[in-house]
């Protein structure tokens, strides 16, 4: 009798231990197909992401026209860090922002108009006129007696507008120093000179991009 009593409890134990194997077998299943369905989820929600379309945006084009006394134009459009002077042949570009009062200013000039007579095939010299109240006929005189051999933008409005753009890209403020040299190379910015600079270090700064282009 207490063989079978034994034999019983054997039996009872085994079947409790199944059914624990069983639950324990059903909730790891449960939690399998719970994680393959966030997995799942998680799939979907990258490649809707993915599906979605992100709009370029788009950069702004500026357009400044200078233009001199004769009426003769040249025009820049920037966009971005590019720089494209449409109507300028030569690769050079250096871009001067001055005044007729500006003692500094009136000494660089004979400097620039050497540059311009010593690098006409490769630079061209843009001398853009600002904060000044000067009438056309004295610009004229001013022109002749400072025998300046590089192009003069009198267009201020358009030159003002330059200035207001390239200061900040110089990490400027609209109180920059005079005359604000910038050189450019094919389109792109290369250096700038904050006030009166001497001849021979814009020459040098020439020299090193004429080397780039004969190479």
């Amino acid at each position: 009798m207490k063989h079978h009593f034994y034999l019983l409890l054997a039996l009872i134990f085994l079947l409790s231990a199944c059914n624990d194997t069983d639950t324990y077998a059903k909730k790891k299943e449960l939690t399998v197909i719970r994680n393959l369905s966030s997995h799942q989820n998680f799939l979907h929600q990258e490649e809707a992401i993915q599906k979605e379309t992100i709009p370029t945006p788009t950069l702004k084009e500026y357009t400044f026209t200078f233009e001199d006394l004769q009426g003769q134009t040249s025009t820049l459009k920037m966009k971005s860090d590019i720089y494209n002077f449409s109507n300028i042949q030569q690769p050079i570009v250096l871009i001067t922002l001055f005044s007729t009062w500006c003692p500094p200013c009136r000494g660089q000039i004979p400097h620039l108009s050497n540059l311009q007579n010593k690098f006409k095939k490769q630079l061209f010299v843009v001398g853009a006129l600002v904060h000044d109240d000067i009438k056309d006929k004295d610009l004229q005189k001013f022109l002749n007696a400072e025998k300046i051999l590089f192009f003069v933008s009198k267009s201020q409005k358009e030159n003002l507008k330059f200035a207001n753009m390239i200061t900040p890209k110089l990490k400027l403020t609209k109180e920059f120093p005079m005359p604000l040299m910038i050189l450019f190379f094919k389109g792109k910015y290369f250096t700038h000179y904050e006030g009166a600079m001497p001849e021979e270090m814009i020459e040098s700064d020439i020299e090193q991009l004429l080397v780039k282009i004969n190479n």
